[in-house]
């Protein structure tokens, strides 16, 4: 290489952070690290890309639009969902407790097969759909179950060509309807059906409701779309080379209130669990760790089974030659397009050594999540730390240190914001610690102090972790207990490691998911600091032999 020739500029980089915005180094730099075979086999049941913000969810999203030759892209925030959220009918009904889990599994499998049989027979005018149906009965078995499927098809065919949300509303509109009139002859004077109305009910006004109405949800044609779905997979099973792929993406944006958005979401993995066996459709979509673990929480029910969602799980997880295979794709190409052709490395970009000994590549990966977005921005960082230079010294990378580890620390507060809305200021607790301390270090006054500086900020948001504050300082909980807690909230997030006895090595949770439990963390356990967050917690960094 001719290193004279190439000189880092600051409005250089190597891509962008968000795949959205990346398209063009991600068509020419996409490093498969096998997830993506296994999503679009059409018989593996691993359909939820599972990862942390930054972890390549979208990337490969974008990588199967561009590789197979059917996507159906569904955006929730076309779907009118946030009708639903309006409703006052429906609001009225859930205050009330009654259960509206089938009605949203009917509406996502409503929706999929309308899309998959509108790609299949090309329906996308009125006049398309002319004849469709005695086409579609020529070719599957002439029996009682595909006459009801037909019949069903029939009664909904009018609006096929419709968009996705005109559907939404009218069937909801309907639903409405059959709950209006069931409440109505159940229970007299209620004038307004909302959930205001809901909260003045005696209880045997509720029992009553509730008793009625869940019963016009459970009768929702749930069935006869089994029967649907059953006719759609002997069709295309006919033509079994062509595989439909249904995307979702950007569920963890606020296309729908909350509440509504967990209960959607859940019926989503149920509706995506029942397509499994459809052999030329896939279901695929993407879900932040937190946002599933919120799924969880707060849609834990009787009939809730996370061992069943979890086998759909398809967690993203990189290893370091991946990743440096990732960052060393994405330099041949800056340095390619503007430069040289030759076969450039991040050898050839970095320092040698950190810190005397350690290599400078190993030294960025420690500072990552040990996801491609970490390393993206971190490199991204050091470009302009180096601008007008041909190469990036150690002292530039430094440098670049201190403004990507405040900027982590920042992110990470808002991935989890959800969850813990609390977390950047609780984080000061480990501030100014070495890299390396006992539990008990963070004393009692510490937790006090922190506690009593959030409640006089008036920052405090309510979420798990002011929960856990609030037990503490009201004797609810033991402060041990409390600094338990809040020690794997750091864990799970990313924060720190636990080394909870002399004869383990120390875990990390780089995916959200714990594996050290409240139990195993005595006071004399290690807490070891994630090196992404040394320069904004002010760590003494030192050598340790502990791992």
């Amino acid at each position: 290489m001719q290193k004279k020739h190439f000189i880092f500029r600051n409005n250089q980089s190597i891509g962008e952070p968000q795949a959205e915005l990346d398209n063009h180094y991600l068509s020419e730099c996409f490093v498969d690290t096998g997830d993506l075979e296994i999503l679009t086999d059409c018989h593996n049941p691993k359909f939820i890309i599972a990862g942390r913000t930054g972890a390549g969810k979208s990337a490969l999203i974008s990588k199967i639009y561009d590789d197979e030759e059917i996507v159906i892209n569904i955006q929730p925030e076309s779907l009118a969902l946030s009708y639903i959220s309006n409703s006052s009918i429906i609001n009225f009904c859930t205050e009330a407790g009654v259960k509206m889990d089938i009605f949203y599994r009917m509406l996502w499998r409503h929706i999929f097969v309308v899309e998959v049989l509108r790609q299949r027979f090309h329906l996308n005018t009125e006049e398309s759909k002319s004849g469709f149906l005695t086409v579609l009965f020529q070719l599957v078995n002439r029996n009682k179950q595909n006459e009801q499927a037909i019949d069903y098809l029939k009664k909904w065919g009018e609006s096929f060509w419709k968009e996705t949300e005109y559907r939404v509303k009218e069937i909801t509109n309907k639903f409405e309807g059959e709950l209006g009139g069931s409440i109505s002859a159940t229970v007299q004077g209620i004038i307004n059906l909302n959930s205001s109305a809901a909260r003045k009910l005696s209880e045997e006004q509720k029992f009553e409701i509730v008793h009625k109405a869940q019963e016009v949800v459970n009768s929702v044609q749930i069935a006869e779309l089994s029967k649907v779905m059953k006719l759609l997979n002997e069709v295309l099973v006919a033509d079994s080379q062509r595989k439909y792929y249904i995307i979702i993406d950007k569920l963890d944006e606020d296309w729908v209130e909350d509440r509504l958005r967990f209960r959607l979401i859940r019926a989503l993995i149920e509706t995506a669990l029942d397509f499994v066996n459809i052999d030329n459709v896939k279901i695929i979509f993407a879900l932040r760790n937190d946002l599933l673990e919120r799924v969880y929480r707060y849609t834990r029910d009787s009939g809730f089974q996370e061992e069943k969602y979890r086998s759909c799980l398809l967690e993203l997880k990189w290893t370091r030659p991946q990743l440096i295979d990732l960052l060393d794709i994405r330099i041949k190409q800056l340095v390619r397009e503007q430069y040289t052709s030759q076969n450039v490395t991040h050898e050839d970009l970095l320092p040698k050594k950190m810190r005397g000994k350690q290599k400078a590549i190993d030294y960025m990966l420690d500072r990552t999540l040990m996801r491609p977005r970490d390393l993206i921005l971190f490199f991204n960082e050091c470009i302009r730390q180096a601008n007008g230079e041909p190469i990036i010294s150690a002292a530039a990378l430094k440098e670049a240190e201190g403004i990507y580890s405040r900027d982590r620390l920042r992110a990470l507060a808002d991935e989890w914001y959800g969850l813990y809305p609390n977390l950047f200021e609780i984080v000061s607790l480990l501030k100014r610690r070495k890299e390396i301390f006992l539990v008990e270090e963070i004393s009692f006054d510490d937790l006090q102090n922190n506690y009593l500086a959030i409640l006089t900020s008036g920052r405090g948001e309510e979420g798990i972790d002011l929960q856990y504050m609030n037990m503490a300082f009201e004797e609810k909980m033991s402060l041990s207990d409390y600094r338990t807690n809040l020690l794997l909230i750091f864990y799970k997030v990313g924060l720190i490691g636990i080394k909870t006895d002399p004869h383990t090595r120390i875990s990390w949770s780089e995916s959200g998911a714990a594996s050290v439990s409240s139990a195993e963390i005595r006071p004399d356990s290690k807490v070891a600091i994630q090196k992404t967050f040394f320069r904004c917690l002010g760590i003494d960094a030192r050598d340790n032999d502990d791992e």
